[in-house]
């Protein structure tokens, strides 16, 4: 699995830092910080040099390191994957036909990289996203003031609606009680509901189950995909409760629902959810909600 973490200098973004380590203690991620600096600020924070490195006082320079060492301080030293402990000398060829002895540390098991980028934060989050073929991107918000992202942005929202992964916008809040599922069950892929398992695991959650009916009630094919989904998560310790929600009701239904737990929507291609939340709807919920959202590709 390969998360990437979207920070800037807030708390909240310590908040999805937090979030990302406790997922990857389960799930061993390959996990990337990655911040972005405006493209208008770059000839003040370079410091020009030949080597052209970013001042190390830089605030956002700073935040980064600080937000590796907070992610590096959920895992024990001696089990870490992302730890570079292993040292040994081997012959290394420096140029062509002569080699020489030289101090190699073996790379850890698990990637943890940090990376600074120029440019638009959404451009910029989406194209790092692609060229890593990203899982699942995190990123926070302040839900103090409409979700906003650096200087009052739209960046969560724009993020949700473009990419082309799963994306977990984190907010700040004490404790997830209850995750509220709405899958289209036709289409919902393995990878989502292993998502789903993951983040009740962690935050010892109920799960609720929302079932989608058009008409009189579920279809055949929906009943066996909703007892298979079950079945799921049954099998791994998971108990979730079933809630049947007319399709004429479901976004009154989901912008309710988002005020009293994590609101996790199956947004994939093609998706029935997809054509209830257009984008406009889609920031409404992510603004209005006062807990996490996740919408799952």
């Amino acid at each position: 699995m390969k998360i990437l973490v979207a920070v800037d200098r807030n708390p909240y973004s310590a908040c999805a830092v937090h979030e990302v380590a406790r997922l990857a203690r389960n799930t061993l991620a390959n996990v990337t910080l990655l911040g972005v600096v405006p493209r208008k600020n770059v000839k003040d924070d370079l410091s020009y040099e030949a080597s052209r490195r970013w001042n190390p006082e830089h605030p956002l320079v700073k935040a980064l390191r600080n937000y590796r060492e907070k992610f590096l301080g959920y895992f024990a030293d001696e089990d870490s994957p992302y730890a570079n402990t292993e040292f040994g000398y081997e012959l290394v060829e420096v140029k062509r036909g002569v080699w020489e002895q030289l101090c190699v540390c073996r790379s850890a098991r698990k990637n943890l990289k940090v990376i600074m980028r120029q440019g638009s934060p959404v451009k910029e989050i989406l194209a790092e996203s692609q060229e890593e073929d990203t899982d699942l991107i995190v990123l926070g918000c302040n839900k103090e003031t409409m979700c906003a992202w650096e200087e009052r942005s739209k960046v969560p929202q724009k993020i949700v609606n473009e990419a082309a992964c799963s994306v977990l916008v984190a907010k700040e809040e004490n404790k997830v009680e209850k995750i509220i599922c709405c899958l289209d069950h036709d289409k919902t892929s393995q990878q989502s509901l292993e998502m789903i398992n993951q983040i009740v695991t962690l935050h010892r959650a109920a799960l609720e189950i929302v079932g989608i009916i058009d008409g009189q009630g579920l279809r055949a094919d929906v009943d066996r995909k909703m007892a298979n989904i079950f079945k799921y998560y049954f099998e791994r310790q998971i108990q979730p409760s079933i809630k049947l929600v007319p399709l004429s009701s479901l976004e009154l239904f989901i912008s309710e629902e988002a005020r009293h737990g994590l609101m996790a929507l199956w947004m994939g291609k093609k998706s029935i959810l997809e054509k209830v939340f257009p984008p406009s709807k889609v920031n409404r919920l992510i603004r209005a909600s006062a807990s996490s959202v996740l919408m799952l590709r």
